[in-house]
């Protein structure tokens, strides 16, 4: 037996799996942040995913949608808008609910106990969506200046607090 093959083909796959699992992770978090930016009345326009340069993009309605080269990562574009500290927590949260909405449901999938061929891919779709969930709650401010979604959501719940405080007083 060579077991160096078997090391490669292991390890390729398992690769794969986490490449697109990571990449899935990505896009349903931004997709996250377009839907919930709707329903919260936030004006959106546009959707990116990846770094690095821009190999394609579409446009549906008012809304541009591009894929660059590096697909760790995204951003979505939204116009200025005055709802208040709850609809900039609703925005952020959107990424996050889809990434355990998904994360949880894959992971669920997979204990089911039914043995099935999608069982690795379950358990890497799982591992990447709820490693993306836990990621963004982490309130950060990034050099660029923008923030995490956890520190979106922080900003907005103090934001609340200071609000209720000085109607209370």
């Amino acid at each position: 037996m060579n077991w160096e093959l078997i090391a490669q083909g292991l390890v390729s796959t398992l690769t794969g799996r986490m490449v697109l699992a990571a990449v899935s992770a990505v896009v349903l978090h931004e997709l996250g942040h377009l839907l919930f930016g709707r329903i919260a009345g936030v004006p959106i326009l546009g959707v990116v995913i990846g770094e690095g340069r821009r190999l394609f993009g579409w446009r549906i309605g008012a809304i541009t949608f591009a894929v660059h080269a590096i697909p760790f990562s995204g951003y979505v574009e939204h116009d200025e808008y005055d709802g208040g500290p709850l609809t900039t927590a609703v925005l952020a949260a959107g990424g996050i609910a889809v990434n355990l909405l998904v994360g949880m449901s894959s992971l669920a999938f997979y204990l089911s106990g039914e043995p099935h061929w999608l069982d690795r891919m379950l358990w890497a779709i799982a591992l990447a969506h709820l490693g993306l969930a836990a990621w963004n709650l982490v309130p950060r401010q990034f050099e660029d200046g923008n923030k995490s979604d956890g520190l979106l959501m922080w900003d907005a719940w103090r934001s609340a607090r200071r609000d209720k405080a000085a109607a209370g007083q």
